[in-house]
């Protein structure tokens, strides 16, 4: 049986500093954008990133894009 995938949207993910917790231990926070089109080049989704990052007051850790497929029975 063949099977087939399909791009779904893609999400951009960025991980802030969140200070510290009562141990001392890091704590970090995620902001979530979900259905970015699948075709958007990295560099779009990089200085879309960088924006949204200049909106904040807490510092940026990460920048993530996270893609999935749909898998289909052919």
């Amino acid at each position: 049986m063949a099977i087939s995938a399909k791009s779904a949207p893609s999400h951009l993910a960025i991980v802030f500093d969140n200070g510290v917790d009562e141990k001392g231990k890091a704590k970090k926070k995620t902001k979530s954008y979900s259905s970015v089109k699948s075709a958007a080049t990295n560099e779009n989704m990089h200085a879309v990133a960088k924006v949204l990052i200049g909106l904040q007051s807490n510092t940026a850790l990460e920048i993530l894009r996270k893609d999935e497929s749909e898998l289909r029975e052919a």
